[in-house]
This record gives C-alpha cells, structure tokens and sequence, in this order.
C-alpha cells in the first residue's frame, strides 16, 4: 500500500509537470483567519458585520507562482444549519506583504528558503444563525517537495475557522507569532502557537490535522504518508509536544524536508454558569527541517530565579514588576523577544520591557519588545492594570531567548497575568420595587462594603449622596424605571452592577394649565377626573387653596413668581397621590405701572419683566399730550425718567413677531 501511494504521488507531480501548471500550483506554505465582530449596521437580511483578516505564507524561491502574494482571496461562509446550502463569498484584498525569510548568522551556509507573509482584509455581512458558521478559505498548491502528505503539489491547502452562533457577539483568538519556521535537525526546536483573546475567553491548544479542500459544507483533511499524523509530523522517529495552555510547542525531526502540521486553538466562555465553546482557529504550520553545519551549540537557559514565578494574580491598580533573564553557557551573543498584548505602544496599557512600551504588530493584537545581550540577557517586565482589565483569563507574555550563532538554540516560556477586580460586586439592590410615582425611596447596595458606588438612575433622580451605600430616589411620574449600583475600588474601577426593576403607579391626573404669568398667580383653577362620589384631599405649597378643598376641582392661588407642587389624593380609595408643579411663565410680560427715580433700588426704571426673553423688541414712551419722549430697540430695563416731571405716560413695545402691548404707568417724585 505504501508503494502505491508513493507511485501515485509520482503521477499526480508528473502531470503538473507535463502540464506546465506546475509554477502555477505549488506556493502555499501556511496561514491561518480570523474575525472581528463590527456591528449590528448591515442590511436587514443580514446585519451582523464582521472583519475578516488572513494570514497566508506564500513560497518567495524562484518559480514560485506567487512570490508576494496572490491579491486577492475568496472565504466562504457556511451557515451550520443548513451546510449543504450554497455558502456566502467575500473577497479579501491583499493589504500587505513582507518577506520574513529569517537571516542567518553569521559563518552559517544554510540555504533558507524564502518566505513571503501576505495579510488580506475584508467586511462580511452574515445573517443570525442558531449554529454559527464555518469560514474557509482554500487554495491549491502546496509545495511539491513536503515530506509527511501524499502528492503535495496537487493537495489544496484549507484554512478554517468556526464562528459561534449569531448574535453572540465575539472576536476570535489572534496568532502572536510566525507559522513558518526552520529548525535543526536533530535538534530540540521550541516554538510557539500563542495566541490573544480580545475577549478574554480560555484558550485551548492542540495539534490537529491540516485541512486540504471545503466538501458539502465539511472540511476534508489532507493525507499523511505512512507513518505521519497530526500528532507525529515528523514520523514515529521524532518528537512533538504542545502545552494545551500556552500554545507552547517543542519539536525534533530527524530527517530533512517540508513537513506541515496545524495547531487548533480553541475559545471557552462562561455562559449562564456553564462553559460553552465559542469556535475553533486552525492554523496550517510548515516546518522547514535542515542539518545545520556545525556543533550545535549547548541552548540558553533562563535562570533559576526567572522560571521560580511564571503566573502571576494582581489586582486592578496594583503594579506588577518581574525579571527575564537568561545566559549562555557558551558566553555567545543572544537576542530575546517579549511578546505580549500588553505590550502595545505608549497609551492604552501601562506595561513596558526595559522601560520600552512595545512595537504593536503588524497587523497583529500583540506588540513585541526585543532585546541584544553578550553571554546574558535580562528584561525587567512592568504593568500596572487599569480599570475595566479584570478578566478570567490570564493576558500571556511570550518570551523567546535564541543564541545568535549558526545553528543557535532557541528557548521560550510564558508568562502568565490574571487580573482580577479589587473589589465584589453588589450581591443585589434592596428598597421598593413597587411605590406610587413621584414617591421618594431609600435603596442600599448589598455585599462587601466599598468605599464608594455608581448609581444609575432611570425615571427617577438621585437626591443628595450619590455615591454612599444607601441612596435617595426622588421617583418621577412615569410608569416604570430602574436603579442599579456598581462597587468603586479605590482606584475608581466599578465593578458588575446589581440592580432593581421599579414599577410605579399613577395617581390622579391633574388638569389646569400649570404655567402663570407674573400678575395671574391667583383664581388658577385644577380639576381630576371624577366618577362621582369621591373625597379628595389637596394641598399646595407656596399658596393657598382658595375654595373646593373635598371635592374634584379647586381653584388656588400661589405666591406671586414662585413655583408651588399641587398634590390630590382620592381618600375614599385610597390611592397613590397625584401631583403637578406650577410655575411661572418665564416669557410672560409683565409690565410695572409706577416708578420712583430716586435712586432707593426700588422702581428707579420702567421695567418690564421677562422682556430680556425677547431680544429685538421695540419700546417708545410718550408724555401725555402723545410726545414721543424715548424709543429704544432692545430694551433691558433701563429708562429712568430723563428728568421727566411727575405724571401719567403711556408705552408702546413691539415684540419681534410683531406683537404689541400698550399702557400707562406714573412717574412719581
């Protein structure tokens, strides 16, 4: 069997050849996607927007059909519940692309092969659906030359994501580093698969098995050579092994050649109490083996006191300070690379390495520091969390440490931070849940004590404190509204919020007009409506009930520019109250008949209140006898008699609408 499949791997090649597609068919090394949840703003049949990113790693050699990157690719969404049914299609345009051939050192003669990393973009409208979707992305070739697949040069290479149910709202884990690498042979090689989580869902690493082309909606994965699998890409002679937490991998190969395995990274979240598995990243990874001249070197080492603390807890605030170093046993030059979400340029999160804030990736939710040292090597890891970066998964830094000589050795580890908030949310809201409206309540915020809480009010208005444990709620008239409270560490970080649903019943509606203008501040009249029969008891503040205090409808009056809360209760069934506040009508005109110009501060002007609410109006002022006197556009109050004798005047003011009042005032002295 096993010559067969070599026989066949031989023709399919052959063809290719003969064909002369075999340029057009052979340059996928690699890749992976990802997705970025947007928004809700697409067309109605489908408003969920995602961004969809891509990682593809393309052969740069000579022959390569595509050296920097084919421009576009197409990724197809297949909707799980109906698999079967023709996917969606989007293009993704090529945003970048960069050689990553890594650079020997020096005096090494490896032949590297060249290596082109393109990144691809686009915007996908997608339905809600009860199952998510499965995203893939398939091209054709691989390399023909790959050592562990059946006929590689006419095997398409498949990556794939799945999404979880639409619409829960998530981002899928971001790989970190390179998927592309070259390692010794027969040599231990330490890599890594980690990745970040916006969304700070638990990761989960495993090795799985690549994906070759999309068939009814399913995946279908490549075809190993004897002796090969997704747990033993190197045949039954080498060794693989993958940390499930870290993504961290270590390899040895012990013969030459293209080998392609692929990484799964799997995102958990804690849903209703219960652990859900959101989707499903899978890496396809190629793997250069070469026997490098030389002596290998004896490999790096971080120090004893480095790999005595690897995880660390902190709280929100609280500084966190640790030291990477590592040596050479063989005092060569090395280099160290930090990794880490964390580290994203100066701004938004306060970490550094060696007092440097990272370089944000290309393209990548990691940024990266990198160090140079002689023999050793050290970082001093700083972060200070700040609010709202609690979370139940850890953030990773990712530390690699390589000698920089032909044939170096390469060690990494992980560093892991969980944040968590300083403070317990409240356990709930305690006060009326069901109260008349316009009442005033207290509520208090049960659970651990803080020293402060944010209280969020709707329907209502907080009344004094509002920030202690118990609070004072002046309820408004509507039919319902909320209260809710949040826990304030000391550096203000809120935590969860526990809340209460309020519902607030009507009292009597009160009719009457509640606005009075300043001189028709008495015989207001209010009535409710009545079925007949019933007491009422009213009461008003800053006035007086003048007459049919019992009955339905009374007529008040309230002191004269002051506002008054008119308040009915039916006492015969005992209802909640009714209220209405009554005030002045702030752009009436009230026009003063006297004035007293002798400089007493009382009537010394013509005045005319609320005229200031009227920009543009026109004033005149006549004598008696019909002489115009004064005239002023604008007027604020001002006029105080030009020297004008005791007597009766008369004014004309024209509002900008063209409105006019008249009348008469007297001067007196």
């Amino acid at each position: 069997m096993h010559h067969v499949l070599r026989y066949l791997r031989w023709v399919l090649t052959a063809a290719l050849l003969a064909s002369g597609h075999m340029v057009w068919a052979t340059h996928l090394l690699g890749g992976e996607i990802n997705y970025q949840y947007l928004n809700a703003n697409g067309p109605g049949n489908a408003p969920y927007r995602y961004r969809i990113n891509a990682v593809v790693y393309f052969n740069k050699d000579v022959g390569s059909a595509a050296p920097d990157g084919v421009p576009s690719i197409m990724v197809s969404f297949f909707d799980k519940t109906q698999p079967n049914a023709a996917p969606r299609r989007m293009g993704c345009e090529r945003i970048s692309f960069t050689e990553i051939t890594p650079t020997s050192a020096g005096g090494c003669t490896n032949a590297i092969p060249r290596v082109t990393l393109a990144r691809y973009s686009g915007i996908v409208n997608l339905p809600a659906s009860s199952q998510g979707y499965l995203a893939v992305y398939s091209e054709g070739a691989r390399n023909l030359d790959i050592s562990n697949l059946i006929a590689p040069g006419a095997m398409s290479m498949a990556l794939s994501m799945s999404m979880p149910p639409v619409p829960l709202l998530n981002s899928s884990p971001v790989f970190s580093d390179e998927a592309v690498s070259l390692i010794c042979l027969g040599d231990t090689s330490t890599l890594l698969n980690n990745a970040y989580d916006a969304d700070g869902d638990r990761l989960v690493y495993a090795f799985a098995t690549p994906s070759s082309f999309i068939s009814l909606g399913m995946v279908v994965p490549v075809t190993y050579e004897q002796g090969y699998s997704a747990t033993q890409p190197f045949g039954a002679s080498g060794y693989s092994q993958l940390n499930a937490n870290t993504g961290l991998a270590r390899y040895v190969a012990r013969q030459q050649g293209r080998y392609v395995l692929a990484v799964d990274v799997s995102e958990y979240r804690r849903i209703n109490g219960q652990e859900v598995l959101l989707g499903t990243t899978r890496r396809d990874i190629q793997l250069i083996v070469q026997a490098c001249p030389g002596a290998p070197p004896r490999p790096p080492a971080f120090t004893a006191a480095t790999l005595a603390a690897r995880n660390f807890t902190v709280t929100e605030g609280q500084p966190l300070a640790f030291t990477i170093e590592a040596t050479d046993p063989g005092a060569n030059p090395l280099h160290m690379r930090v990794v880490s979400t964390l580290l994203d340029g100066p701004g938004a999160t306060d970490a550094t390495v060696n007092n440097n804030p990272g370089t944000p990736g290309n393209g990548n939710a990691a940024g990266s520091v990198t160090l140079t040292g002689l023999a050793s090597i050290n970082g001093a890891f700083r972060f200070v969390p700040g609010c709202g970066m609690a979370r139940e998964a850890p953030y990773d830094v990712v530390v690699t440490v390589t000698t920089n000589a032909c044939a170096g050795k390469t060690i990494a580890e992980v560093f892991r931070i969980r944040v968590l908030s300083t403070m317990t949310a409240p356990t709930r809201v305690r006060g009326d849940s069901v109260l008349c409206a316009l009442a005033t309540a207290r509520y208090t915020a049960e659970g651990a004590v803080a020293l402060a809480y944010r209280w969020r009010v709707r329907g209502g208005t907080l009344v004094g404190n509002a920030t202690g444990r118990t609070v004072q709620v002046q309820w408004g008239s509507s039919s319902g509204g909320s209260i809710s409270a949040q826990a304030l560490s000391a550096l203000g970080c809120p935590t969860d919020s526990a809340g209460v649903a309020v519902r607030l019943q009507p009292g009597p509606a009160i009719e009457g007009t509640t606005a009075y203008c300043p001189k028709g501040n008495a015989g207001l009249r209010f009535r409710v409506p009545d079925a007949g029969g019933a007491l009422y008891r009213w009461t008003v503040s800053n006035g007086t009930i003048v007459s049919g205090q019992g009955t339905a409808e009374v007529v008040v009056d309230v002191v004269r520019g002051a506002s008054a809360t008119l308040r009915v209760i039916n006492t015969t069934s005992n209802s909640c109250p009714g209220e209405v506040l009554i005030r002045p009508d702030e752009f009436c005109l009230a026009f003063y008949n006297v004035m007293t110009p002798n400089q007493d501060g009382l009537n010394d002007a013509f005045v005319i209140e609320n005229i200031e609410r009227y920009p543009g109006n026109q004033l005149t002022i006549y004598n008696r006898w019909g002489r115009q006197l004064y005239r002023a556009t604008d007027y604020h109050n001002t006029w105080q008699g030009d020297a004008q004798p005791a007597g009766t005047y008369y004014y004309l003011c024209q509002l900008p609408d063209g409105k006019i009042y008249k009348g008469w005032f007297e001067l007196l002295r």
